[in-house]
Formats: C-alpha cells, sequence, structure tokens
C-alpha cells in the first residue's frame, strides 16, 4: 500500500466497463452495503435485478458483499 493509499483510506477507487474511476468515501461505502444487504434479502429487488441486468448481477452483489 502506498502511503496516498493510507492517508486516503476511506477512499476506495471502483472502475466501470469505460475504465473510468469512481471513488468512493466511507459513507457512500456503507449506503451501498446497506443498500446490497437489502436487495439481497427481498426477493422482489432481486427479481428486478434479474430480469434488468441479467442473473449474473446477482453474484456479483454477493461478491460485492463480501468485499465491503
Amino acid at each position: 500500500m502506498r502511503s496516498s493509499d493510507t492517508r486516503q483510506g476511506s477512499d476506495v477507487a471502483l472502475s466501470d466497463k469505460t475504465a473510468a474511476l469512481l471513488m468512493l468515501n466511507k459513507e457512500e461505502r456503507k449506503l451501498i452495503k446497506e443498500l446490497l444487504l437489502m436487495a439481497m434479502h427481498s426477493e422482489s429487488v432481486r427479481s428486478y435485478i434479474v430480469k434488468k441486468l441479467g442473473k449474473k448481477s446477482i453474484e456479483i452483489g454477493k461478491q460485492l458483499l463480501k468485499t465491503m
């Protein structure tokens, strides 16, 4: 870990398919984690996600929760 990483430890860098970089602070990560927890425990939300983004998205959400 670089020294700048420890100083900015509450920020997480994520990239999307366009390679755009998204920085999340601690509060944003907490919000996303709570939303993912709610989504993974709701059958209707999971069904919506599968219809909108595909079945693979549910597994991505589960993995993301594990890493958060």
